[in-house]
């Protein structure tokens, strides 16, 4: 054989001619024999998985809205439209705090105030005046009505300032009043709102431990699913680690 058939051999190929002959060769993968009965499971299961048809998931995703919710939210919506009943009891009692009442006894005080000062003129004042006219001897004296004038005029003065110190003390506290009637109002106003949003956050409570509960009924079931894919990926992954490979030569020869 020359060197030229000697390299045909090498490379498993051989050129017919006189004296010559060719050969073919071939390899496979080859397992051990405890990996072999593997094969069959993951011929199977791969034509399970790939038969098997979309299946969506059955139970709830998503928890609905509990009855707390429901009654707090319809709550909410009542109070908006239809306004509430305790402001509705307490309204009247706000409005005359409001409003411009007239204090019942105001003109009273005032009076007994303005009295008050008469009586201290009556009392004082005027006898002082009257006894200086009967020592003066004479009622005409022009000095001693300049007094008596003055002191009347004070008079009127001081009870003229009695009625606008009292009215404008009364008008004032009137005005505190409807700011306080403001405040409450709104307290008044409000309290529904708080406890109804109040009522909504134990609903939201409640839901919460419901949806925990709906995510890992879904979890469970979307492991179930996966179950098949990691078993095939095992089996697969530990065939390929164990997977070999054989050679197999086949010569045929000439004359």
């Amino acid at each position: 054989m020359n060197p030229l058939q000697e390299k045909h051999r090498a490379l498993g190929w051989a050129r017919p001619g006189k004296g010559g002959g060719s050969s073919t060769s071939s390899s496979q993968i080859a397992y051990p024999d405890e990996i072999k009965p593997l094969l069959s499971n993951v011929a199977q299961l791969s034509t399970d998985l790939y038969n098997k048809g979309w299946q969506g998931y059955g139970g709830q995703r998503f928890a609905d809205l509990n009855g707390t919710q429901q009654q707090a939210l319809q709550g909410i919506q009542d109070r908006a439209t239809g306004g509430s009943e305790l402001w509705n009891q307490a309204k009247g009692n706000l409005s005359q705090m409001m409003g411009d009442q007239q204090n019942p006894y105001l003109d009273q005080q005032v009076a007994n105030a303005q009295k008050s000062v008469v009586d201290s003129y009556n009392l004082s004042t005027k006898p002082q005046m009257e006894s200086a006219m009967v020592g003066s001897g004479s009622f005409g004296n022009s000095g001693l009505q300049q007094m008596q004038q003055q002191g009347q005029n004070q008079l009127q003065q001081n009870l003229g300032n009695v009625a606008t110190q009292m009215y404008g003390d009364a008008y004032k506290t009137n005005q505190t009043n409807k700011m306080q009637a403001l405040g409450m109002a709104q307290g008044f106003a409000n309290q529904d709102y708080t406890d109804l949003n109040q009522m909504l956050n134990v609903g939201n409570t409640f839901q919460d431990q419901a949806q925990n509960k709906a995510d890992f009924n879904y979890e469970q079931w979307q492991s179930q699913q996966d179950d098949p894919y990691k078993k095939l990926q095992a089996m697969t992954g530990v065939m390929s680690g164990t997977a070999g490979s054989t050679t197999t030569s086949k010569q045929s020869g000439g004359k």
